[in-house]
């Protein structure tokens, strides 16, 4: 090998070892350039998710979705998530305020009674454990009927050019002065995120208003229509000549005696179960039987109510007496009951014993009479109800001062209430030295002194019957059978001390006025009925619902 030979293999092998170098160095360079960008591309990543959330978050606090989601459709309008959240919420929300008034506050013991837990979500529910109906879907059901409801007499409401009154107007539009109200008391910083907090995302004053409006316009369409039947004398007697006795009231005593008060002997099976043998049953009925027809041979009421008081079955109950109704209407007595009260023969003072016997068919099919008791009543009085229904006006001196007890109730000294009525006889008395004692002269007395709110109109009160919701006092003044116009007197209620008025007699008498509601209740389902009916109302997407409320938080 030539001397040029070698030098050249060396320069080969130098360049060659040079390439290895470059090409780690290449690949060092390489595999850090990778892991930047692996690095780099995992942060953007991140980054994107983060904002992917925040993103979905803002969506969905905007309530777009909620605004662009269709939930129902009746006849030319489409209902959407946030439309309907607020007749469902209203719905549930109104059912539960329902409920919260008949049982106070063991609404929430009597509630889940019937199957629901006002601590647990709504579609968790079930309502009906044969069609697995959910609470939810129930109530849910219940807010679409509302809707087409309304949107049913709205539509039909303006196609008649309906328009409301000033006054409704101006009720109406307070409604978003109200929200406003809502939203500072319970702590937000203005309507709509009041609003968010109680029906759901996209909820807005504007959109509440508009849900307002159709719900008011409905109804007061549907009250003037109410409004507007009249009937005759001709048919108001007609009906009444059809049913008799509905409009008649009936005052009585009575008292009743279970056979199963009666019962002895019996045997207790291992279960703690106690039977009665046929013979001990007839014995008890024959015990009660005996005890009614010899209270029965009291001579009135007084006697009768020391006679329960003395009976053996009631040696635990010092509070045992007869039960006192007074102008009970017919169609609101037992039906034991009825036949005998109503004899045209039944005069005051009358007593009897009538049985309350059941019927129930055997496992053959035969018909099987139970005695369960015997009632013993006395007869004190028969009203047609013909008096006139009353117009009244009154000046209301409030009570001041006072302490809330335990109960939440507010209570008032003596020396509290001895001032008010002071001050209730001081206007009585002044109204009466006046120059000219009438019933102008009584407004203006009430339009500067009383502190009741219907002391802009004079305190004035129109067709006030036995069944209007007054307190006591108050309504037995106005409809006692002795009242005319002029008279004037001074009565307590809860309130205060009322300064009353006897203004008139209206042109229509309790009897008369029943009968005319019970027209218009049957005619206006009528009207109504068929309204609603040819209205139909179908459900879309309600996923964006608040299905899955809970009751307690609503």
């Amino acid at each position: 090998m030539s001397a040029s030979d070698k030098k050249r293999i060396r320069k080969e092998l130098a360049a060659s070892q040079m390439t290895e170098k470059q090409k780690k160095a290449q690949s060092e360079a390489k595999k850090l350039r990778n892991q930047s960008l692996a690095f780099i591309a995992l942060m953007l990543a991140v980054v994107i998710a983060a904002a992917g959330i925040l993103g979905v978050r803002a969506v969905n606090n905007s309530g777009i979705i909620d605004k662009n989601t269709i939930a129902a459709i009746t006849g030319n309008h489409k209902l959407n998530s946030v439309q309907m959240n607020y007749y469902f919420t209203d719905d549930v929300k109104g059912l539960y305020n329902e409920w919260s008034q008949a049982y106070g506050e063991n609404v929430a013991t009597y509630v889940k009674m019937m199957g629901l837990d006002i601590n647990l979500p709504l579609d968790e529910q079930v309502a009906d454990k044969t069609t697995g109906e959910t609470w939810a879907q129930r109530f849910l059901q219940s807010a679409l009927d509302q809707a087409k409801s309304d949107y049913a007499l709205y539509d039909k409401a303006m196609a008649e050019g309906f328009t409301l009154t000033e006054e409704e107007e101006k009720s109406l539009n307070n409604t978003a002065e109200q929200l406003k109200m809502y939203a500072t008391l319970y702590g937000y910083k203005n309507a709509n995120k009041y609003l968010v907090a109680m029906y759901g995302y996209g909820s807005t004053a504007e959109s509440y208003a508009e849900y307002s409006k159709i719900s008011y316009i409905a109804t007061a369409y549907y009250n003037k229509y109410v409004d507007s039947l009249e009937y005759s004398e001709e048919i108001i007697a007609d009906h009444l000549k059809k049913n008799p006795l509905n409009y008649t009231s009936f005052s009585y005593a009575s008292y009743y005696l279970s056979s199963s008060s009666f019962l002895t002997g019996g045997t207790t099976d291992e279960n703690g179960t106690k039977t009665y043998t046929q013979a001990e049953k007839d014995a008890a009925v024959k015990a009660a039987e005996e005890t009614a027809k010899k209270l029965a041979e009291s001579k009135d009421v007084v006697e009768l109510d020391k006679a329960i008081a003395a009976l053996d079955i009631n040696k635990n109950n010092k509070n045992a007496a007869s039960t006192k109704s007074t102008d009970e209407l017919y169609t609101n007595i037992p039906s034991m009951l009825q036949d005998w009260l109503s004899d045209d023969e039944r005069k005051d003072g009358d007593i009897t014993t009538i049985v309350n016997e059941t019927t129930s068919k055997d496992a053959d099919g035969k018909e099987v009479k139970t005695i369960n008791g015997y009632y013993v009543v006395v007869f004190s009085g028969r009203n047609e109800n013909t008096r006139p229904l009353a117009n009244v006006r009154h000046l209301l001196v409030k009570f001041e001062g006072g302490k809330t007890n335990s109960s939440g109730v507010k209570e008032y000294t003596e020396a509290e209430k001895a001032k008010a009525k002071e001050e209730a006889e001081k206007y009585l008395k002044q109204w009466k030295d006046g120059t000219n004692p009438n019933e102008e002269s009584f407004i203006e007395l009430v339009k500067k002194h009383s502190d009741d709110t219907s002391a802009e109109d004079g305190g004035l009160f129109e067709d006030i019957h036995p069944a209007s919701p007054y307190v006591p006092s108050f309504l037995a003044w106005s409809i006692d059978p002795e009242r005319k116009p002029g008279d004037t007197g001074v009565i307590v209620s809860d309130y205060g001390y009322h300064v009353m008025y006897y203004s008139k007699d209206s042109d229509i008498n309790y009897r008369d006025y029943m009968i005319t509601e019970d027209l218009r209740a049957a005619d206006s389902e009528k009207w109504y009925n068929g309204i609603v009916e040819a209205a139909t109302i179908t459900a879309e997407n309600t996923k964006r619902l608040n299905l899955d409320g809970i009751i307690a938080y609503m």
